[in-house]
């Protein structure tokens, strides 16, 4: 396996956050929670409007933040004076957090796909990470995102987000194990992240096969992790019951 730390460590979703913890999702101190248990962590990135990495889930800020708008309505450094909600965190550049935490624990960048805009969205994660000396990797739900990588940063791991549940917020496309194998292929991804609640299945499995490693979001229960040891090399969990 050319990439280790894919399979090394657990992955915190969006850090190690929650009640438990008393941190926020997606915020430094989640990220530094994690790493002192000796784990890696997962986050996700939206673009601002100045074309900068920012390192939140959500379009609109009011869930995690209580403020109105969206993300792309402010600058990066608009977006570094507000606070998460119920924290002393701020809002913060893929950069800020990569240059903040410890570059031991490898980090795992869901690239979301929301806005558009795909090849301004890798671009900007490329540039936060391309000097970055820690253990990285970059995934999304999106093809194109993973495709600008293949061309333009081969190096640099990258995956593939799946799930074969329709929630109803992606193209029909993207829940066909048929697609799924072809993006796997024709992108040549170094390891998918699969939905634990679509666990097992024949793009998996198709994986395991190809050695391709196969990691699982989001690990919640001690069944779920169970079932994760089964069917996958890795998790990215939450806290568990």
């Amino acid at each position: 396996m050319l990439h280790k730390f894919l399979t090394h460590t657990p992955f915190a979703h969006r850090g190690l956050h929650g009640p438990v913890t008393g941190h926020v999702e997606n915020s430094l101190s989640a990220f530094q929670a994690a790493n002192a248990l000796g784990h890696g962590f997962e986050l996700d990135v939206l673009l601002s409007h100045d074309n900068k990495a920012m390192t939140f889930h959500d379009l609109s800020l009011n869930r995690l933040t209580g403020h109105s708008g969206e993300i792309h309505d402010f600058t990066a450094e608009q977006l570094s004076q507000i606070k998460l909600t119920g924290s002393d965190d701020v809002i913060l550049t893929l950069e800020n957090i990569l240059n903040s935490i410890d570059q031991h624990y490898p980090v795992l960048i869901e690239i979301k796909g929301d806005q558009g805009r795909p090849d301004h969205m890798a671009q900007a994660v490329f540039r936060d990470i391309c000097t970055y000396t820690g253990p990285v990797a970059v995934m999304s739900f999106y093809p194109d995102i993973i495709l600008w990588f293949q061309k333009h940063a081969p190096n640099i791991p990258r995956g593939l987000v799946a799930t074969s549940i329709n929630d109803g917020e992606l193209p029909v496309e993207y829940f066909s194990a048929t697609i799924q194998k072809s993006y796997i292929n024709d992108l040549a991804v170094d390891f998918i992240a699969y939905d634990i609640k679509a666990l097992p299945n024949e793009v998996t499995e198709y994986c395991r096969d190809k050695d391709i490693p196969v990691l699982t979001w989001t690990v919640r229960t001690s069944a779920q992790q169970l079932k994760a040891s089964q069917y996958t090399d890795n998790n990215i969990y939450e806290i568990l019951d």
